[in-house]
């Protein structure tokens, strides 16, 4: 059986961090967002980018965004 993938698993030197196209200040209350090439996403907080960030992988990122799509329509891109 093989190990499960890890979303966590990656090495923070090859984040870019970017602010989320949906946070429309700079008043450091944005989430930024890392994307890596196999689909995995971490978000942080531009407040305090030490903080522990989320990590998903491509179809918990997809879930993730959907259920957001669904509450909330401007979120729908």
């Amino acid at each position: 059986m093989s190990a499960k993938h890890d979303p966590y698993d990656h090495n923070s030197i090859d984040a870019e961090w970017v602010k989320s196209p949906f946070s429309a200040d700079d008043n450091g209350s944005c989430v930024i967002i890392a994307r890596f090439d196999n689909g995995d996403v971490w978000l942080g907080d531009d407040k305090d980018p030490s903080r522990p960030h989320l990590a998903f992988n491509r179809s918990e990122w997809t879930a993730f965004v959907q259920a957001i799509e669904a509450r909330d329509p401007r979120f729908t891109a």
